[in-house]
């Protein structure tokens, strides 16, 4: 079960759904409890490990701490930092898949203090977000 969820909101969650996970560095596809996920473009964090067939419950709303990582648009570290209410990014072939790279899938903003810096360039932190707009 998910431990990283801070603040619940509406308490939305789906029934068993195949979601996308990170695909990098991973020997699966398979979500595990506690990644953000995506279902095409809809934003969320896996409540449990995915089944044999890659499908798990999926949390579409709440603050939850996630890896963030302060990269710039090609990927690569050391361009961009993470500020309070900065929009955060999804991309399934980047590590960690959360960052600030518009190219990826809008994932939700980071939780802070605005224009306070949160995760310094180049960084990945663990940081607080809230998931979908």
């Amino acid at each position: 079960m998910a431990t990283n969820r801070k603040y619940a909101m509406g308490n939305l969650t789906t029934p068993l759904i195949k979601a996308t996970a990170q695909t990098a560095a991973r020997t699966s596809n398979g979500a595990l409890a506690n990644d953000p996920v995506v279902i095409g473009l809809i934003p969320g964090v896996a409540l449990l490990d995915a089944n044999s067939s890659q499908k798990t419950v999926v949390a579409l709303d709440g603050v939850f701490s996630v890896l963030v990582a302060g990269e710039d648009a090609s990927g690569s570290p050391g361009d961009n930092s993470v500020v309070g209410g900065e929009a955060i990014y999804f991309n399934k072939d980047h590590t960690p898949p959360l960052d600030v790279d518009p190219g990826g899938i809008l994932w939700g903003y980071a939780f802070g203090d605005a224009e306070v810096e949160m995760v310094a360039a180049g960084a990945e932190t663990a940081i607080l977000v809230k998931v979908g707009k």
